[in-house]
């Protein structure tokens, strides 16, 4: 009688544990690979940076030409436009943002491509300054 009682105990367990995903072997979620972080990063960036009104071209700021070397190449296409863009516009939020990235992928940049961030965060403190975020 005592091991039906278990046994059915147990069994009710497994269906409660089952039904909230946490029974082993049931888990549906998945961690997220690097490059999906990355992308899902910048489809925020994207977002957060065309919900800020643009301020008139004329009194936008431009950028030096006297920028940090940055290796582009390492980095998804695009990215140095959108930095770019986002400093002649004075978006000081969507640029800061993009530190939040550059911490993030540090690690599997550095074994991609033998490098850092370490240009990438100066141009986006360079950004900043032209901006005026400062």
């Amino acid at each position: 009688m005592k091991k039906v009682i278990i046994s059915a105990g147990v069994f009710a367990l497994a269906i409660t544990l089952s039904g909230c995903g946490t029974f082993p072997g049931t888990e549906s979620a998945t961690t997220p690979s690097p490059l999906e972080t990355i992308s899902e990063a910048k489809a925020s960036i994207a977002a957060e940076s065309s919900a800020k009104p643009e301020s008139s071209e004329s009194s936008s700021p431009s950028p030096s030409t006297a920028r940090t070397e940055v290796i582009w190449a390492d980095y998804d296409p695009g990215t140095q436009g959108e930095i770019d863009r986002m400093t002649n516009a004075g978006d000081c939020v969507g640029i800061n943002s993009y530190f939040g990235m550059a911490t993030a992928t540090e690690e599997s940049v550095k074994a991609r491509t033998g490098h850092g961030n370490e240009a990438l965060t100066k141009y986006l403190n360079e950004s900043l300054a032209i901006a005026k975020c400062n």
